[in-house]
């Protein structure tokens, strides 16, 4: 009758069985988009309008992206704003790229004008169809 198993070759088993426990999970993860939420992509700043009117600022966090090729060539962008159950609470068109920056001073912006009742509803907004992905969260 033979051993079970031989020293070696147990020991080489669990060493396989420790690393299929770690590199499993960690893959299942990578693939799942590393368990970030929808929504979470970054790249806008959202502001209440400094003097209280009712707008609010939709700064850019990367100027790099404020150029025609991160729209896809177009020459005005979709803005959305959504409430906090994701309904869509606003939807208007901006010019593309945003050429307000108050000098040099800020990050190229816009103000976006809209009834009082939607800036309170409002949770998040996105620039839709560019690339990357340009969405924030509400400040």
């Amino acid at each position: 009758m033979r051993p079970l198993m031989e020293g070696a070759s147990r020991t080489r088993l669990v060493a396989l069985a420790v690393l299929l426990a770690v590199f499993v999970p960690l893959v299942v993860i990578a693939v799942a988009g590393g368990g970030s939420e929808e929504g979470e992509a970054g790249g806008l700043r959202i502001e209440p309008s400094p003097q209280d009117a009712p707008d609010m600022v939709i700064y850019l966090e990367d100027p790099d992206v404020n150029e025609l090729g991160t729209n896809h060539g177009r020459r005005s962008v979709t803005i959305e704003c959504m409430d906090g159950d994701g309904a869509v609470v606003f939807r208007g068109r901006e010019r593309w790229p945003f050429s307000d920056t108050d000098g040099g001073r800020f990050d190229p912006h816009v103000h976006v004008f809209m009834e009082a009742a939607q800036l309170d509803q409002i949770a998040r907004c996105r620039l839709k169809g560019t690339e990357p992905a340009l969405e924030g969260r509400k400040t």
